[in-house]
């Protein structure tokens, strides 16, 4: 069975923003080639280089998709 959204992705954001934790993370780009990351819990955004970066980064801030070396 698959996950299904019942909300628009706009509800959705507002919903995780409005929570304070940690269930969204955007990665968007600016005009200058960089990426603007945040988190819904606003304790985190960052400016990165590149997307890949600012997926890293957005992984790292939720301590999620870490593998043991790193």
């Amino acid at each position: 069975m698959s996950d299904l959204m019942y909300d628009s992705p706009l509800e959705f954001m507002q919903e995780a923003r409005l929570s304070g934790e940690c269930v969204a993370q955007s990665v968007i780009p600016r005009g200058d080639g960089t990426y603007v990351c945040a988190c819904s819990c606003e304790q985190w955004e960052t400016i990165a280089p590149g997307r890949e970066e600012g997926l890293r980064l957005a992984r790292r801030h939720t301590g999620s998709g870490q593998a043991p070396n790193q």
